[in-house]
């Protein structure tokens, strides 16, 4: 092929990729820009554009190395570093991925992505809300960040605050109302499902499950055995917004009628396509883990719609929801106020919980110890201090506590003495290790909610706190 047409041929390529690219068709792009290094093998843009492509389809190692690939050929170009540091996040390296974000703020100073991804390990991976907040105090009025800078500060104060849960709901609600709506009649009403097909049993409802989380998480060991039971009378229709599978997957999608991947479907296109599935009612399990499905619920693509386990730590602030699925523990009707959502309470207890096929069997002797079982993020400054004064040896569990910033968290509240870590490398290897112990004590204001249903039923005692929002009365129901 002579020169003239093979740069003919990458510029058409390239022309189609790109626009792939920006109308978010990753996997079209993906293959374009692969074509594109077969005669551009050291364009370092179109590396980084395939690397993109790649975090995007959840391709993290190949994301890596493409994004690795750019670099080699231009090392100031911060915008791979990026990607990169977050194809080292989504493989479980955080500490490379921070390492990257802190090189792209030598190189470009204040830089908002870096910092928001910073601030989203220092809460979800290290377990320092505050230093998130810290962090992006400067991005608040950010004219193209500013909104996820006020999300990631309302998230933090979740876990530690010195706001009432009052002002908090409300600072949450007006965040909503501002931010997350899409516009008015984005989408028609939905009207009766008289055109759909009747089945041997009559006219099946559609029920709908979304959330980036089906897997082996709270949002399959506290609801599978609801949704076993709705799947016997309806169609099950998932909308997975998550990269996450296992052996919990499976089981999902053995209950579904209908399974869509739409993790990097935006806010509209993901309300259009709930709308086009013709949802009788919709269950929410993400929350604000996904403030996309979030936005993509305002315009209620379904005909009802339940905030139900999964992110369900307080109001969304939406008023696209038909009811916010609680118990008289978690969400009692004197609590309404904090809630846009209208609260819709299930005697006995909001979810059941189902074990895993490795739940150990608990041992004869158990150690007195008291264990901490808990994300590090919810050990706030208030139950530190309240720890601190207990006498004794208290024990840490938790993966996260592999860090050497998360431990010295709680070494610097606590002192070393008596302060044991223990990192199990599995979920079931976290359970060995709870089982072995008496008593659990609960954090505050974030209390643990799968984690003290699990000790519960090992037979542990667990310390309880409470508090007003959701996700500060997870334990109540044992007190």
């Amino acid at each position: 092929m002579n020169e003239p047409q093979s740069t003919s041929q990458l510029q058409a390529l390239l022309v189609q990729a790109q626009q792939a690219l920006a109308d978010s068709h990753w996997t079209e792009a993906r293959d374009g820009f692969v074509k594109a290094l077969t005669l551009a093998p050291r364009a370092p843009q179109v590396h980084h554009n395939l690397a993109l492509c790649q975090l995007a389809l959840g391709q993290w190692a190949l994301a890596k190395g493409s994004a690795q690939e750019a670099l080699a050929l231009a090392p100031q170009l911060w915008q791979s570093r990026m990607v990169l540091g977050n194809a080292l996040k989504s493989l479980k390296q955080p500490e490379a991925a921070d390492s990257a974000f802190v090189q792209v703020l030598q190189a470009r100073p204040g830089s908002a992505e870096a910092v928001l991804a910073r601030a989203d390990l220092a809460i979800n991976v290290f377990g320092l809300p505050l230093q998130a907040v810290a962090w992006v105090q400067p991005l608040l009025r950010d004219a193209v960040h500013g909104l996820d800078a006020q999300l990631t500060t309302l998230m933090a104060s979740v876990y530690d605050r010195d706001a009432s849960a009052q002002m908090l709901s409300q600072l949450v609600m007006a965040f909503s109302k501002r931010n997350m709506h899409l516009p008015k009649g984005f989408l028609p009403t939905l009207g009766a499902p008289e055109g759909r097909r009747r089945g041997p049993q009559g006219l099946r409802p559609r029920v709908a499950i979304l959330s980036p989380l089906f897997c082996a998480s709270p949002v399959y060991f506290l609801t599978i055995a609801g949704l076993r039971h709705v799947a016997k009378g309806s169609d099950i229709v998932v909308f997975n917004r998550g990269h996450k599978s296992d052996w919990a997957t499976q089981e999902f999608k053995a209950l579904a009628r209908e399974w869509h991947d739409v993790q990097e479907t935006s806010a509209e296109a993901l309300s259009r396509r709930i709308h086009a599935a013709d949802i009788d009612v919709l269950y929410d399990m993400g929350g604000w883990m996904d403030p996309v499905g979030l936005k993509a619920l305002s315009a209620k693509p379904a005909r009802e719609m339940y905030k139900w386990v999964g992110g369900q730590s307080l109001t969304t602030g939406l008023q696209s929801f038909d009811g916010w699925i609680g118990d008289e523990w978690q969400s009692p009707l004197a609590m309404q106020h904090l809630y846009s959502e209208p609260l819709v309470n299930i005697p006995g207890g909001y979810a059941t919980y189902t074990p895993p096929p490795y739940m150990p069997s608990v041992p004869a002797h158990k150690r007195s110890v008291p264990v901490i079982f808990s994300n590090p993020a919810k050990l706030s400054r208030a139950f530190l201090a309240w720890v601190a004064k207990v006498p004794g040896p208290k024990l840490f569990v938790h993966h996260q506590f592999r860090y050497e910033r998360t431990r010295q968290k709680v070494l610097k509240a606590l002192g070393p003495a008596g302060v044991e870590f223990i990192c199990p490398g599995s979920h079931q290897e976290a359970l060995e290790i709870l089982g072995r112990h008496e008593w659990m004590i609960d954090t505050f204001p974030y209390s643990s909610g799968l984690t003290a249903r699990e000790a519960a039923a090992m037979g542990m005692k667990v310390k309880v706190f409470t508090g007003d929002l959701f996700c500060e009365r997870h334990s109540l129901h044992l007190g």
